[in-house]
């Protein structure tokens, strides 16, 4: 007899901005979203929403031409067991400034989009000018498409080095630019804040009190990387998007600075790679996730498993919306001031059965603890400061906390 799987009473849907998306996973602006073709097939994989490649004003039109070769991946095929086994620890540096479309076929492909996906997915526009004028003319061509609503791109890592005052270039400007584009367009947007600036909460706070009805948190940094033989950056030559998912700490760190103090919604983007990096991301204030390097590198059906596996945990926590836990981690989050400092009943203590004699934990010992014998490393708990560097490094779980008194 066939078996009917019950029907999951968890609701994945949100409400960004005004705007109505059936789960808060988004294709970050990237090559996933370069068409409607592409836009899509990340919607029929399972996304909320799609934001589509930038598209910059013609001053900076130059960007729509690509550099070939425009990827570079360090520490991808170097992991043991590639292709089968994937590592979070590696870097993907690019160089893909804009869409490769002009104001037309931008306008063009942004109704093929919506007419393709309907009301199953969220088509979000994405626009980068260089001047007053060019950010007025932007919002014009996206004032005549379908789209559900757009992205304010101030945030670009390598725009401005196309010598215009754009992108991240142009972060200076951003409450200037944002009250051009609320006074302009004609449609809800989020403005998309640059990691390269000193106080990130500021900045999100001047962005909204400018008129964005949503903040985008946040982009790539910009990076280059040095070929040691020919002392000359690999790649095309010059700097590029710079990231991966050891930036997801970075991320949620801006995230939560700017969840505790702002009032309208916020899209989180910046290193997310499985499932419970989007939990994460809910816990402190987003309410939609983006990503595009995990949809690069992975396909766009990584949407379902992530899916599969945030409503299996939201079931088993007892969650029955997004809502339940969005900010749970914000109340929890404290100042380094008020960090428990040296406490007296914190010491780490070891299995010597365990213990695989790999030195490791020796390595990394600056308080002379940690000793091998026979094969076997022994720990001095009269010296040990409790750094916990050498209960990271184990391999084999011999070394462990404990709140017993020193004897």
């Amino acid at each position: 007899m066939l078996k009917v799987a019950a029907r999951s009473m968890v609701e994945l849907s949100v409400d960004f901005a005004g705007i109505h998306f059936k789960n808060p996973l988004i294709v970050a602006s990237a090559t996933p979203t370069r068409d409607a073709k592409h836009m899509r097939k990340a919607v029929d994989a399972g996304f909320g929403g799609v934001v589509a490649k930038s598209l910059f004003g013609n001053t900076a039109s130059l960007g729509r031409r690509y550099p070939r070769p425009r990827f570079l991946l360090y520490g991808w095929k170097e992991y043991p067991g590639y292709p089968k086994n994937k590592t979070r620890c590696f870097t993907l540096y690019s160089l893909e400034d804009s869409s490769a479309f002009d104001y037309e076929r931008y306008a063009k492909d942004i109704n093929e989009t919506k007419k393709s996906i309907g009301e199953r997915g969220v088509v979000i526009a994405s626009l980068s000018g260089s001047n007053a004028e060019e950010w007025e003319e932007l919002c014009d061509v996206v004032n005549g498409t379908d789209a559900d609503m757009c992205e304010v791109n101030i945030s670009c890592p390598y725009a401005s080095d196309l010598g215009l005052k754009m992108g991240a270039g142009a972060i200076d400007l951003a409450p200037e630019i944002i009250r051009i584009v609320k006074k302009r367009l004609a449609m809800p947007f989020s403005a998309k804040l640059s990691p390269q600036v000193s106080d990130l909460s500021s900045l999100a706070a001047a962005a909204e009190a400018a008129g964005a009805d949503a903040l985008t948190v946040q982009a790539r940094l910009a990076g280059i990387m040095i070929d040691i033989e020919t002392a000359s950056p690999l790649g095309w030559g010059s700097i590029g998007g710079y990231g991966g998912p050891y930036l997801l700490g970075y991320g949620l760190k801006g995230v939560a600075e700017v969840a505790s103090k702002a009032r309208v919604p916020i899209s989180a983007v910046l290193g997310v790679w499985a499932w419970d990096d989007i939990v994460r991301y809910v816990m402190v204030g987003a309410t939609t996730v983006q990503s595009a390097t995990a949809v690069i590198l992975r396909g766009y059906n990584i949407a379902k498993v992530w899916l599969k596996n945030i409503t299996e945990w939201m079931e088993r926590k007892g969650y029955e919306s997004f809502y339940d836990f969005k900010g749970a981690a914000l109340k929890n989050i404290i100042s380094t001031k008020d960090v428990i400092r040296a406490p007296r009943d914190v010491y780490l203590d070891m299995n010597g059965e365990r213990c695989i004699g790999c030195g490791e934990c020796q390595i990394s010992c600056f308080y002379d603890a940690i000793g091998l014998q026979r094969g076997k490393a022994s720990m001095d708990r009269e010296k040990c400061d409790v750094c916990g560097l050498c209960l990271e490094k184990c391999p084999s779980k011999a070394i462990y906390l404990s709140r017993s008194a020193l004897t």
